[in-house]
């Protein structure tokens, strides 16, 4: 079993001419040690008939009175045996002596089991000085005792297998020239557009501008246009990326200035809000502000980090993880109402990556809830409602993705970390304008979406 896989590893190695030279030979190679034997076997069944058929012929003819020897091919000999006097009366042959060899190394057992028998025809073939001799004898009649012997040499059958398989060999060679002209043809067809891709590949690795355009249908036609939407997604992504990284920036200065500024004013014995306290406090909120997105940043990179190991995922009680969430929440926004319409679910995957999901989507409603939020739980189903504002329609669609400024200058790092987590267990979340509010609607890939809430 390894000798064939290191076999086929071999093929793999070699270039698609390499290849394609490798298998032309085994097909030639295929014919040669199959075809060849079988062409032969067929041509001689062919032959064999045709000289059967002849004698047939001829014998009908020395039967029917309408012998012709200046008719008869020069290898052709007709003897008639009479069964009773067992002598052989009639004979195309001159010698007499060369019948009876005939006789003695050729057909004579079939002669005799023919006349103890009640058969009118046998046909055979038999080797005499050193050459092939067809024959056939047949019996007048039922009752007669006569019998028709006619021998033919197989110079001519030999000589047209020859010639037959000369042919079918130039043949054989002319498919075979053809069939490696249309290959390589083909082969060549591939390697052009092949190149192609490459080289826009190794421009788009040198970020080079480049444009790849493959006229053609197949599977590479559709790697070539795979390629191309790729290129695409990577510019959008690494403009967002560039954006991102600006508006960050710019974010992290603000805290990052008041710290130093307020710092040092501490440090000179300046306080900017009146006392050293409350000077102090901005200080630190500025800090905590600091550290929150910096945290943000590494959570981000932690699931990116996540996402491509293969660890096995368990179920957690999503029921009573949004209760000690909405517990929390009770205490922190008592001018908003809570409501909860839960059964008792379980969601896959680590609870407490779910509990940073959960956390953000509820403080983002939180954030812009007018009266109420309202959490419903069913099977497979998880919707956090909240009465605020609806989201603008044009940034639905990348509301969840990386980098992405979201509604009110935010830059989406929570709902970035959201979509992260959702998806990193086998689940979906989606944004979603009701009538009167938003829906963050979180449910199992492929299945579909409902809505299970209807808000007056």
């Amino acid at each position: 079993m390894r000798e064939k896989i290191s076999k086929l590893n071999f093929l793999k190695k070699l270039s698609l001419v390499q290849q394609l030279i490798v298998v032309l030979s085994f097909v030639g190679l295929l014919l040669v040690a199959v075809m060849m034997p079988l062409v032969d076997y067929n041509l001689s069944s062919i032959i064999d008939s045709q000289m059967y058929e002849t004698l047939s012929i001829s014998q009908y003819a020395v039967i029917n009175d309408s012998y012709m020897p200046n008719k008869q091919a020069k290898q052709t000999y007709h003897i008639i045996y009479n069964s009773s006097t067992q002598i052989f009366e009639k004979s195309n042959i001159v010698s007499e002596n060369f019948v009876l060899e005939l006789y003695q190394d050729l057909f004579g057992k079939d002669l005799q089991q023919l006349v103890n028998t009640s058969h009118s025809k046998v046909k055979n073939k038999g080797t005499f000085g050193n050459e092939t001799f067809y024959y056939m004898i047949t019996r007048y009649s039922q009752d007669s005792q006569y019998y028709l012997i006619s021998i033919v040499n197989s110079d001519y059958s030999n000589d047209l297998i020859t010639s037959l398989r000369n042919q079918i060999i130039y043949i054989q060679y002319g498919f075979f020239v053809i069939f490696a002209i249309m290959m390589i043809l083909w082969v060549l067809t591939l390697i052009n557009p092949l190149k192609k891709i490459k080289n826009y590949i190794d421009n788009i690795k040198n970020r080079k501008n480049d444009e790849l355009f493959i006229d053609r249908e197949d599977e590479i036609g559709i790697v070539s246009q795979a390629l191309v939407e790729m290129k695409e997604d990577l510019e959008r992504q690494e403009s967002i990326k560039e954006e991102m990284i600006h508006n960050i920036s710019h974010d992290l200065k603000t805290p990052i200035a008041l710290i130093q500024t307020y710092g040092q004013s501490v440090k000179d014995d300046i306080y900017p809000y009146g006392d050293k306290n409350s000077s102090m406090d901005i200080i630190l909120e500025n800090a905590e502000r600091l550290e929150h997105k910096v945290k943000s940043f590494l959570y981000l990179n932690r699931l990116d980090y996540l996402q491509g190991e293969n660890n096995e995922l368990g179920t957690f009680d999503m029921k009573q993880l949004i209760e000690k969430i909405v517990n929390q929440m009770d205490a922190l926004k008592p001018e908003l109402t809570l409501k909860t319409d839960l059964e008792d679910v379980c969601f896959i995957g680590d609870e407490e990556h779910w509990r940073v999901a959960i956390e953000n989507i509820i403080e983002n409603a939180t954030r812009y809830a007018k009266t109420e939020i309202h959490i419903i739980l069913k099977e497979k189903y998880l919707e956090i409602y909240n009465d605020g504002d609806h989201i603008d329609q044009e940034t639905l669609p990348f509301l969840f993705n990386p980098y992405v400024k979201g509604v009110k200058g935010q830059f989406g790092l929570g709902l970035s970390i959201v979509s992260k987590i959702s998806s990193m267990f086998g689940y979906q979340v989606h944004a979603v304008n009701q009538e009167t509010g938003v829906s963050f609607i979180f449910k199992e890939k492929n299945s579909i979406i409902r809505c299970c809430f209807f808000y007056e």
